[in-house]
């Protein structure tokens, strides 16, 4: 038999159980809801993590389709160009195809150049050499001063760029240039705007992707084709603004006229500077020839000494050996679909000079070489 304070301890030890059993299962309660509050917050954590990746794909997937879009967009421009400038009369084309390149492996041969040449024939475009898409360089200031008459035209003040227009076309001046890119508002409205004014003569040449690419430093790293410079220059002078453009072109001063300077009523632009692979580039294109026959002309040199000496060299003879082929050209369908307008000054027979200024810039920046 257990006595009262057997029983005494054995309720107190009953009590202690109790509130022992009591306690474990508070214990129990807390360490589960605990555990719970964790559990929850490691599903959040992954469901916010799976939700940002999904936003992620979701995003770099609309890029990656934006970007297809673009690129299908630019690959059907090319190749509606290609065909548009496609001869008609393939004979034609094959016969001035086949003199140019006999113009141009004589003059590779004798200066150490390698040159790239386009024009028309056979009512198309034509190109021999191995030069063809290259850096624009300064030629590209044409597009850009027609876009800039073109925004000025409708403003009413156009006679603000004559001085510009003047200094960017006939002495490359890279400052002027700048002022008028600036005109068109910021770097991609005046891309567009360059863009526009191409696609008005039907160039596929696309300024604006190019402003993308890594070693894009200035608006004269847009890579223009010799090919499309003369889809561009084939209809220049149907476009509005031309006249003011056209006639600037025509009054290059002497120091930059070796080249398609030397051709009969030249009206030419010129880009120049060494590439990101440390070649040297001249390239030249236009309008020559006989007055209201002229035939649009592309030229680019790469002289395998690097020198601006030896490129303007072998474009002076190039040009001159050109010369009796540019009527050729003219009676094989090859004169441009739009000629000069009417009203536009002479162009310059100013005989070429020596000097010439190899610190020219692409855009007004010191910091890119070339014109």
């Amino acid at each position: 038999m257990e006595s009262r304070h057997s029983r005494g301890r054995g309720r107190a030890r009953d009590g202690a159980e109790q509130a022992a059993e009591q306690f474990e299962v508070y214990d129990d309660f807390s360490s589960s809801s605990s555990s719970g509050r964790v559990g929850l917050w490691v599903l959040g954590t992954l469901l916010l993590a799976i939700l940002s990746i999904t936003v992620l794909v979701t995003a770099l997937q609309d890029v990656d389709s934006d970007a297809g879009d673009v690129d299908e967009e630019r690959a059907a421009l090319e190749s509606a160009a290609i065909e548009a400038s496609r001869p008609t009369e393939q004979e034609q084309a094959n016969a001035a195809t086949t003199r140019l390149t006999e113009v141009i492996t004589d003059i590779e041969e004798r200066y150490d150049v390698v040159i790239g040449v386009s024009s028309r024939a056979g009512g198309g475009v034509i190109h021999a050499g191995d030069l063809d898409d290259v850096r624009a360089w300064s030629s590209v200031k044409v597009p850009i001063a027609l876009a800039a008459v073109q925004n000025a035209l409708k403003e009413g003040t156009t006679a603000d760029l004559a001085d510009d227009i003047t200094l960017a076309l006939t002495q490359s001046d890279n400052d002027a240039a700048l002022r008028l890119w600036e005109t068109l508002g910021t770097d991609e409205e005046s891309s567009t705007a360059v863009d526009t004014v191409l696609r008005q003569a039907g160039d596929p040449t696309d300024a604006e992707s190019d402003r993308s690419n890594d070693d894009y430093e200035g608006f004269g790293d847009i890579h223009w084709s010799l090919d499309n410079q003369i889809i561009f220059a084939n209809r220049l002078g149907c476009l509005a603004g031309a006249d003011q453009v056209l006639d600037a072109m025509g009054q290059v001063i002497p120091e930059y006229r070796r080249g398609l300077g030397l051709l009969p009523n030249a009206r030419f632009k010129g880009g120049w500077g060494t590439e990101p692979d440390g070649t040297y580039l001249l390239r030249e294109f236009g309008l020559v020839g006989e007055e209201g026959r002229q035939v649009p002309l592309a030229i680019a040199v790469e002289p395998a000494d690097g020198t601006d000496t030896t490129a303007r060299a072998a474009a002076g003879a190039l040009a001159e050996a050109l010369a009796p082929v540019i009527t050729e050209l003219a009676d094989a369908d090859g004169t441009a679909q739009c000629q000069v307008p009417a009203g536009v000054s002479a162009a310059s027979d100013a005989a070429p000079a020596d000097a010439v200024d190899e610190g020219d810039t692409v855009d007004g920046d010191d910091t890119v070489d070339g014109a």
